[in-house]
């Protein structure tokens, strides 16, 4: 455990380690408040302890900038990230004046980081249909945050490859269309099924 938080921690000091909601310094205080709350008076099991620190590090660090990068465009719109970053501030003043310990606390972090990455998906998903969609995005005048290099800047078309699951072999699942299955494939059913039992009557019969 000491080695991962020692990871994290080159994280959060590394060039570009920040990114999205970890471009406003608000949020990032916030966060780091949190932790120094929450960690050393409010769990007593050293395990428990040393998980919920390496989840608030790695909030504090490239966790979210990551996220932006591997699963949408990286980039989001900054009315958007506004209303991501005040609703994670709202949650984490909440998380400072609850009385929750140990195990309970770590679940509420938990669920207190899906919160968040369910707001911050919001706001990625909604500049990445408009960026990945010709009619639109030429048309796009509003300023976004890029997630990489933590700078504002101006919206530009993505090419539809780098777009949703098409930009993400890990997930990327392959359909088969109708015209890769046979037209008569109930029917193919049914004579099989009918073969299977004439085939099991007959072994009943010779046994």
């Amino acid at each position: 455990m000491p080695l991962a938080l020692a990871l994290l921690l080159l994280g959060l000091s590394a060039p570009g380690s920040r990114g999205c909601l970890q471009c406003d310094p608000s949020v990032q205080e916030a966060l780091t408040k949190l932790r120094h709350a929450l960690i050393p008076s409010r769990f007593h099991q050293e395990q428990l302890k040393a998980r919920a620190q390496a989840l608030l590090l790695g909030m504090e660090g490239p966790f979210f900038r990551d996220y932006a990068l591997n699963a949408f465009v990286g980039k989001v719109g900054i009315d958007k990230l506004d209303h991501v970053a005040s609703f994670t501030k709202n949650l984490t003043q909440r998380l400072m004046v609850n009385s929750l310990r140990d195990a309970h606390l770590l679940e509420e972090l938990v669920t207190f980081r899906e919160k968040v990455i369910k707001e911050l998906k919001k706001a990625l998903r909604s500049y990445e249909l408009k960026a990945c969609d010709p009619k639109i995005c030429r048309l796009l005048k509003e300023e976004v945050l890029d997630c990489l290099h933590c700078q504002k800047t101006s919206p530009k078309c993505v090419p539809r490859k780098f777009c949703f699951v098409d930009g993400q072999p890990r997930i990327d699942l392959q359909y088969k269309t109708d015209g890769d299955y046979p037209g008569n494939q109930p029917m193919t059913g049914i004579l099989i099924s009918m073969f299977l039992a004439i085939f099991v009557f007959v072994v009943i019969v010779i046994a």
